[in-house]
């Protein structure tokens, strides 16, 4: 038997995805989220539930390694990971403390488009509060004191380092600089030894200063309490806040003009081989058709078209897949495969040859059926918990989407065709135009290895 106290609402958990069925098929609102704004300009979503005693709360920052100062590339990270180092009313270990006594969980992190600072508590009043009023304490007060800098610059520096030594984290990062140039997006989120060793103690006062600010804010809150509470929870949340501005809008990400192809040596058994091509942003029209289509391409796992030809034909890898990059400003399609070093230009050509075929002939009406059902059967596990709605919610509001978007999502699965599939991948995949990373052996080395 489980000692997890929590555990005892897992059933809860289970009812809400048979719930969220429910809801659709009687064309409810899959997520009814009352919003309104704080007095000092920050966006409020909230979605109340009954099914567990407890709160998730989230505040999202458009703050992510995209907003980086130029050259100093990682200093949306080092500001996250400096929010749990302490403020100037308490250290790190009374922050610790703090939520650990009244049993909430806390987290702080940035990514390539946000930061988010994220609290889960119980919603019981002596529980809740304490652990509210700590957090807001966390966003707007952090001490940022020259030795803590000092130390999560370090820290961030190993990490980095230790990135070196994984050839899909070393084939990630060049990828993403080949494919987006000069584009915000191209630089690795920890940034790089370069861009962390040149950030100063102000450069990361400065850009909490000047990014974790209400107007910049959204504030997310899913649990079980009334819209009275969740107005007073998202006021103590963003009370110390100034207002400031909203980051200004990104630059659109250009397509590729050529195709070019990156070798970098690497010693290892395999190679990895990532390949970018044009994408979309996520508001795209056609995102919804590319996302189906890519379901069946590559993002299905086994039922997928590169897994059966490259693996279950031909035996070239373990694993191989393909996604969509769908950022604001703009996308990337990639495609992966890690391969027998020897194997590398059979893999690469497979790859492309399976990708201009689906572009040219589009997903057989079997092939479509299987992957819209896989679909609309997997949709209740994205909102089967308060911690997913948060996350649900929290990405309409970052991308600007609808927040009915969930509520006819699976018809309009279910609608797309294979002809808007193939005019989706014909209007923005072009096969003659990508970039390709291979982390490996030289080719000298590689052969041999089969000698």
């Amino acid at each position: 038997m489980s000692t997890d106290p929590r555990s005892r609402f897992w059933p809860a958990i289970l009812a809400l995805g048979a719930l969220l069925i429910s809801a659709t098929a009687r064309a409810e609102p899959v997520l009814p989220v009352e919003t309104w704004q704080t007095d000092n300009g920050a966006e409020v979503l909230f979605y109340p539930t009954d099914s567990l005693p407890m709160v998730d709360a989230r505040v999202i920052f458009d703050a992510g390694s995209v907003r980086d100062p130029a050259g100093k590339g990682g200093t949306a990270s080092l500001t996250a990971s400096l929010l749990e180092e302490g403020t100037t009313e308490r250290d790190a270990k009374a922050i610790a403390d703090g939520f650990a006594r009244v049993g909430a969980e806390f987290s702080a992190s940035a990514n390539l488009e946000s930061s988010a600072v994220r609290l889960r508590s119980l919603t019981e009043e002596d529980w809740l509060w304490p652990a509210v009023e700590l957090m807001a304490e966390v966003i707007a007060k952090p001490a940022f004191k020259d030795e803590d800098i000092q130390r999560e610059r370090e820290r961030q520096l190993r990490g980095i380092q230790s990135r070196q030594q994984s050839p899909q984290a070393v084939a990630s990062d060049a990828l993403r600089k080949a494919a987006f140039g000069d584009h915000p997006y191209a630089h690795p989120t920890d940034g790089t030894r370069e861009s962390v060793e040149s950030i100063a103690p102000d450069d990361v006062r400065d850009f909490h200063r000047q990014r974790f600010v209400a107007a910049n804010a959204t504030v997310v809150i899913v649990g079980d309490m009334e819209a009275e509470q969740a107005r007073r929870l998202a006021d103590t949340l963003t009370d110390g806040l100034p207002t400031g501005e909203p980051a200004p809008p990104l630059p659109e990400v250009p397509p590729l003009e050529e195709s070019e192809t990156l070798r970098i040596n690497f010693p290892s058994e395999q190679s990895t081989v990532l390949v970018a091509l044009d994408g979309i942003p996520r508001k795209h029209e056609d995102y919804l058709p590319l996302y189906v289509g890519n379901h069946m391409l590559g993002g299905s796992g086994f039922a997928s078209r590169l897994m059966s030809e490259l693996r279950e034909k031909r035996g070239l890898a373990y694993s191989t897949y393909s996604y969509l990059m769908p950022l604001r400003a703009g996308g990337r399609l990639v495609m992966g495969i890690q391969t027998r070093n020897d194997q590398v230009e059979t893999a690469l050509s497979l790859m492309d040859e399976e990708l201009s075929r689906f572009i040219d002939e589009g997903p057989s009406d079997e092939e479509l059926a299987d992957s819209q059902a896989n679909i609309v059967g997997g949709f209740p596990m994205r909102l089967n918990s308060n911690g997913k709605i948060v996350e649900q919610i929290g990405a309409l509001a970052f991308l600007d989407l609808p927040l009915d978007y969930f509520d006819d999502y699976t018809e309009r699965v279910e609608a797309v065709t294979a002809a808007e599939i193939r005019q989706a991948f014909n209007r923005h995949v072009d096969p003659q135009k990508r970039v390709v990373v291979i982390v490996g052996p030289t080719a000298e080395e590689a052969d041999g290895e089969t000698d």
